[in-house]
């Protein structure tokens, strides 16, 4: 009986530890991203890119990972894949800002003229200073090292949540708490599009490509909100579905979310 008991005593030591380890290879990431995030947005542009670059790639030798994981190979592929990602994301929020138009609860803004001159440069700036580095730390670095240990369903929704949970503390023109936890599921819903731009294509290219068109659809087809609430939910319902489409069928291809990895075929017959 006492052997049976040192036996069961020690199954779940075991237990414990082996979760012990999980949960530090999850939390402990996740709150150094969210922590490496503020410190890139309190640096400010452009210091935050050359601090997001350097402690990326040196954490990732801290714990042994390749640089190769974080997704950002460079390649010829990379250009179709930032125009499919900002193309796709674009045209979601022209019809969701269309449709919020519709219902009365948004209205369109009309363009400066003289804004047209610096848009080459609000274009370079938006995706250098802002989209990359975040990208880079959440859907890159954090994805991967997640992704080690978790299955892509649970990578999905951890770098999802974690992302638009930070959003609570953005500026915005959102006013009360409905609103403030609707432009925070907002920024969850982005993330998902993103997370799963990764996971489909195994490069963080698309993702780029994605949370840029974001800032372009906004940009580019500006609205005032009415009922800011209502055009939230709409742009949330519309950012989801394009997440599901990217995964496809029940995010079979989440697979490819770490490039290199190579799927053996089925030999004929089998």
């Amino acid at each position: 009986m006492i052997l049976k008991d040192e036996g069961m005593s020690s199954r779940s030591r075991i237990r414990v530890g082996v979760t012990g380890t999980a949960a530090t290879k999850t939390i402990l990431p996740l709150l150094l991203t969210i922590v490496l995030t503020f410190a890139v947005l309190l640096a400010g542009q452009p210091i935050g890119v050359l601090l997001a670059v350097p402690a990326v790639y040196f954490w990732r030798r801290f714990v042994h990972r390749p640089w190769a994981g974080v997704g950002l190979p460079i390649t010829w592929s990379a250009v179709p894949l930032l125009l499919i990602g900002s193309g796709v994301t674009v045209a979601a929020l022209l019809a969701a800002n269309a449709a919020s138009v519709a219902m009365g609860a948004a209205r369109w803004v009309p363009w400066e003229p003289e804004d047209l001159i610096y848009l080459p440069l609000v274009i370079a700036i938006i995706i250098i200073a802002q989209v990359f580095p975040e990208e880079l730390i959440w859907r890159g670095n954090l994805y991967d090292l997640l992704a080690e240990h978790l299955s892509p369903r649970v990578v999905l929704v951890l770098t999802s949540v974690g992302f638009g949970a930070l959003h609570v503390f953005s500026q915005s023109a959102a006013r009360g708490i409905v609103e403030v936890v609707l432009y925070a599921v907002g920024a969850m819903a982005l993330g998902f599009v993103c997370a799963a731009s990764r996971a489909r294509t195994g490069s963080i290219w698309m993702a780029i490509g994605v949370h840029s068109g974001f800032y372009f659809g906004n940009g580019f087809f500006p609205t005032e909100g009415i009922v800011y609430g209502v055009q939230l939910l709409v742009q949330i319902i519309v950012m989801v579905l394009i997440g599901l489409l990217v995964l496809g069928r029940a995010g079979s291809r989440t697979q490819a979310a770490r490039p290199g990895v190579v799927t053996r075929k089925p030999d004929e017959g089998e």
